[in-house]
C-alpha cells in the first residue's frame, strides 16, 4: 500500500478546521457570540480554501436544492418560529451543529468524489468513529432490560461516560445508540463478507471491515433495542434480495402489504393487541406502543398548527406538554423527540422542510439506483442497506437534526452522493481496489456469486 497516494494537502486543511471548529459550535454554552460567529467564518474560510486549491467552492449533486433550501430558509425560519427561552436552550445549540454538519456535507463531497484513495479515506474514518462510539456505548449506556440473561450483566458494567452531555445523566439512550450504529453497520457487513468471498487470502482487504462490523453489531444486539433490531433486519433482507429480480418483486410486495396493512388494521387494535403481548411495555424504550401512538397525534396536532413554519428546532418536547398534553405520559418527562425522524422533521422545519428532507432522500435513492447498475455495485448495495435500515428504525424513533450523533447521517449522505459523481470514472474501484466493472455478468456460470452479489437476473 502507497501511503502517499492517500495524502491530500487540500483535504487535510479542511479536515482541520473542522476539527478545531467541533468543541465550539457542539457546546455553544461555553463561548460567546463573537467567537461561534468567528468559528463559523473560520469553517466558511475553508471554502475559499477549497476554491483556491481544487478550482470549486463545491461539488455539485442531486440533492444541492433541498439542501440549500433547508439550511437557508427553513433553518432560520425555525430559530424565529422558537419561542425566547427554547430559542435559547434548545433551536440555537442545534443549529450550529447543524451548520458544522452542512460544511463536513460538502468537504466529504468535494474531496471524496476526487479520488478513490479519498473516497476510502472517508470510509475508513466513518467505521473507525462507529468503533469508537460502539466503545463509548459499552461505558456510558442507560441498559435496558428487556432480555433477562442479558440485562443483569450490563448492569454491572461501570458507566463513567455516562453524564458527559447534557441531558445523559443516567447513561446514552440505548435506542438512540442502537440508531447511531446503524448508520454504519449495514455497509461495513457488506464489505466485509465481499472481502472475504472473493479476496479471502489478503486478509487485510476484509479484516478491518470485518472488525468494525463485529464490535458495532455485537453493541447493537446489546442495546436490546427493536427498533434498531428491526432496521438492521430490514436492511439485510435488502442486501441479500436486491439482486435478484424475483427478490426485489418479493421486496415489493412485502412493502405494499406492510403499507396496506397500515392503512387497513385500525391503530387502537394494533396498539391493544401488542400491548396484550409479553413485555411490550418496554417496546422502543422507556415508552409503551400507546404512549407511543399518544405521542404521533400529538405531533400531528403541531404540524397542523406549525405547517408552514414549525414550532422552533428540537422546542416539541416541552412545547408538547403545553399545548398538547399528553394522558399515559408523566408532564415531568422529557423524552426528546416526537419518535418518527419525518414527523419531528415537519415539527422542526415545518412541512416545506419535511419536503426538503424527501426530496433529498429521493436524490439518494436515485443515486444508489445509478450506482447500483453501474461500476459500484457492491457500494450501491451496502449504502442501500444503510438508507433502508435507517429509514425503518426512524419510522419509531429518531436520531434527530442537530443531536450531536446527526453528522453520521450527513456522512453518509455525503459518501453516496461523492460515489455518484465518480461512477462514470473507469477507474472507478471497490474497497479493495478492484475494477468493479470485472464483476461477472449473468453469463458467467461457472463461480455464481453469493447470495448478496449475484447480479441481476
Amino acid at each position: 500500500m502507497n501511503l502517499r497516494r492517500y495524502w491530500d494537502l487540500p483535504l487535510f486543511v479542511e479536515l482541520i478546521l473542522l476539527a478545531v471548529t467541533a468543541p465550539v459550535l457542539y457546546f455553544p454554552d461555553r463561548f460567546s457570540g463573537g467567537e461561534l460567529a468567528a468559528t463559523v467564518g473560520i469553517l466558511a474560510m475553508g471554502w475559499v480554501w477549497r476554491r483556491f486549491t481544487i478550482g470549486v467552492w463545491f461539488r455539485r449533486t442531486p440533492a444541492d436544492s433541498p439542501i440549500f433550501f433547508l439550511f437557508l430558509v427553513m433553518l432560520p425560519i425555525s430559530i424565529w418560529a422558537a419561542p425566547g427561552p427554547l430559542r435559547d436552550e434548545y433551536s440555537i445549540p442545534r443549529a450550529l451543529i447543524l451548520v458544522w454538519n452542512f460544511f463536513l456535507f460538502w468537504t466529504i463531497v468535494s474531496h471524496a468524489s476526487r479520488r478513490r484513495e479519498l473516497f476510502h479515506l472517508f470510509v475508513a474514518g466513518f467505521g473507525g468513529i462507529g468503533v469508537g462510539i460502539a466503545a463509548a456505548s459499552l461505558f456510558g449506556t442507560q441498559w435496558s432490560n428487556k432480555f433477562p440473561l442479558i440485562g443483569p450483566l450490563l448492569a454491572r458494567l461501570p458507566k463513567p461516560l455516562a453524564g458527559v452531555f447534557s441531558g445523559t445523566d443516567g447513561g446514552f439512550n440505548a435506542n438512540q445508540v442502537a440508531g447511531t450504529l446503524l448508520y454504519i453497520l449495514p455497509i461495513f457487513i457488506v464489505l466485509a463478507v465481499y472481502g472475504l468471498l472473493h479476496h479471502g487470502r489478503r486478509w487485510q482487504t476484509w479484516l478491518p471491515a470485518g472488525l468494525v462490523a463485529v464490535s458495532t453489531g455485537g453493541v447493537l444486539l446489546l442495546t436490546q433495542s427493536r427498533g434498531g433490531l428491526l432496521g438492521l433486519a430490514a436492511g439485510v433482507m435488502v442486501v441479500l434480495l436486491i439482486n435478484w429480480r424475483w427478490g426485489r418483486w418479493l421486496l415489493l410486495a412485502g412493502s405494499l402489504a406492510v403499507l396496506i396493512g397500515l392503512a387497513v388494521v385500525p391503530i387502537d387494535s394494533l396498539s391493544t393487541s401488542l400491548e396484550s403481548a409479553e413485555n411490550v411495555q418496554e417496546l422502543a424504550g422507556s415508552l409503551t406502543l400507546e404512549g407511543r401512538i399518544e405521542i404521533w397525534s400529538r405531533a400531528f396536532y403541531g404540524i397542523q398548527d406549525f405547517s408552514f413554519t414549525g414550532m422552533g428546532l428540537g422546542t416539541f418536547r416541552k412545547i408538547v406538554h403545553l399545548l398538547y398534553p399528553l394522558f399515559t405520559i408523566a408532564p415531568d418527562l422529557d423524552f426528546g423527540h416526537a419518535h418518527n425522524f419525518f414527523l419531528q422533521m415537519a415539527l422542526d422545519f415545518g412541512i416545506p422542510g419535511l419536503i426538503a428532507l424527501l426530496a433529498f432522500y429521493m436524490a439518494a435513492s436515485s443515486t444508489l439506483a445509478k450506482l447500483w447498475r453501474g461500476h459500484n455495485r457492491i457500494w450501491a448495495v451496502g449504502l442501500l442497506g444503510v438508507l433502508v435500515a435507517q429509514t425503518v428504525y426512524s419510522m419509531a424513533d429518531a436520531v434527530a437534526m442537530g443531536s450531536k450523533v446527526n453528522f453520521l447521517f450527513w456522512w453518509l449522505f455525503s459518501l453516496i452522493f461523492a460515489l455518484g459523481k465518480t461512477d462514470n470514472e473507469q477507474s472507478a474501484t471497490d474497497y479493495v481496489g478492484t475494477p468493479l466493472r470485472t464483476l461477472p455478468t449473468s453469463s458467467d456460470t461457472e463461480r455464481p456469486l453469493p447470495t448478496t452479489l449475484r447480479p441481476t437476473g
